[in-house]
C-alpha cells in the first residue's frame, strides 16, 4: 500500500479538494491487495494526470498572502480598532451615570439598563480580543468581528467622537 504523509495530505486537501475527494474515493473503491507498481497505481488512480508540480510553491504563496493578511490587520488593529474600542468604552461607562439617575427617577428600568451595559461590555471585550489580541483562526473570523464591532460603534453615531470610518459597511 502507497503511504502518504500527513503534511503533503493536507496541502493536498487544502489546495486540491475535490482531487483530494476523488483519490481517496478511488483508493477506497480499490479492494484487492495486489502489490503497488506504477502500472497498478495508475490504474487504481488514473486521475494523477491532474495534479500539479506547483502545488508546493501555490500553497508557500498561500502561506504569504495569509501571513500578509495578517500583519495588515494587525497593524489595522492598532490604528483603527483601539481607537473605536476606547470609544465605545467611554460610552460604556457613560452608562452608569445614566442608569443611577434613571433608578434614583423611580424608573423600573434601571436593572435591565445594567444588565444590558454589561452585556455591551462583555461583546466589545471579546471583539477586543479577537481584533487587537488575534484570537482568531480564519481571516473571515476577523472580518465579522470588526463588523459586529463596527455596528456597536454604530448606536453612538450622534456622538460629537464618533468617527465616518467606524461606519459599518
Amino acid at each position: 500500500m502507497t503511504m502518504i504523509n500527513r503534511g503533503t495530505l493536507l496541502e493536498l486537501i487544502r489546495n486540491r479538494p475535490l482531487l483530494a475527494a476523488e483519490l481517496l474515493g478511488d483508493a477506497l473503491a480499490s479492494g484487492g491487495e495486489e502489490p503497488i507498481d506504477r502500472e497498478t497505481l495508475l490504474r487504481r488512480l488514473p486521475r494523477l494526470e491532474l495534479t500539479s508540480t506547483d502545488e508546493p510553491a501555490m500553497a508557500a504563496r498561500y502561506r504569504e498572502i495569509v501571513a500578509n493578511a495578517r500583519r495588515a490587520r494587525a497593524h489595522q488593529a492598532e490604528t483603527v480598532f483601539e481607537g473605536l474600542i476606547a470609544f465605545l468604552r467611554a460610552r460604556i461607562g457613560e452608562g452608569p451615570d445614566q442608569t443611577y439617575g434613571a433608578a434614583d427617577a423611580g424608573k423600573p428600568d434601571s436593572r435591565k439598563a445594567e444588565r444590558d451595559l454589561a452585556a455591551k461590555r462583555d461583546r466589545v471585550n471579546f471583539l477586543e480580543s479577537v481584533l487587537v489580541n488575534g484570537l482568531y483562526l480564519a481571516l473571515e473570523e476577523h472580518a465579522q468581528a470588526e463588523h459586529l464591532l463596527k455596528l456597536e460603534a454604530s448606536a453612538y453615531n450622534w456622538h460629537t467622537d464618533y468617527q465616518d470610518a467606524w461606519q459599518p459597511e
